[in-house]
């Protein structure tokens, strides 16, 4: 093998790594938003199912320290530091009351959002009654992903069913 055949060879695998490494970022990216609001719906689908299942209300809400909600931050409500799942059935809905006859109890904590991604909502918790219907009207939830291009970004809407859809949302949106 030659040294021109070496260059001709090296300069065919820079020009197709060229053009792979944006699209790969773009998958890596879309992979990172899917899994960040999967894991929202996910935790709304248990809350919905423990209620049910447990014929009490069952709340979502964020949460920096895993124990307790956070408290309602103006307009919308940065649920990016993470959320807990915990059953609601005694005191003020959307508090975790552990002085309560029966307490309240946290069933899953779910950690904060990785690669700077910010996730906020027009409410600070979401709570489902013993029917899996919401106690309050509809809720939404905006996923926004650094460096999004396209429609990474994702909208999370719970109607007052209880059901939660999932769209994709143009960057900047």
């Amino acid at each position: 093998m030659t040294a021109i055949e070496l260059l001709a060879a090296l300069s065919i695998v820079a020009i197709l790594s060229a053009m792979a490494i944006p699209a790969f970022r773009d998958f890596l990216q879309n992979n990172r938003a899917a899994e960040q609001s999967n894991a929202l719906v996910g935790a709304l689908a248990l809350a919905r199912n423990e209620a049910v299942t447990r014929g009490i209300p069952v709340s979502v809400c964020a949460s920096t320290d895993g124990e307790s909600c956070d408290p309602v931050g103006g307009l919308f409500t940065v649920w990016t530091p993470g959320w807990i799942v915990f059953t609601d059935a005694a005191g003020a809905l959307g508090t975790v009351d552990d002085a309560a006859v029966p307490p309240d109890t946290v069933l899953r904590v779910l950690p904060a959002l990785s690669g700077e991604a910010t996730l906020a909502s027009n409410t600070n918790f979401i709570s489902y009654t013993p029917s899996g219907f919401l106690s309050g009207g509809q809720v939404s939830f905006l996923l926004s992903v650094p460096d999004c291009s396209g429609d990474q970004n994702r909208q999370i809407v719970i109607n007052p069913q209880g059901r939660a859809t999932l769209s994709h949302v143009a960057c900047g949106t």
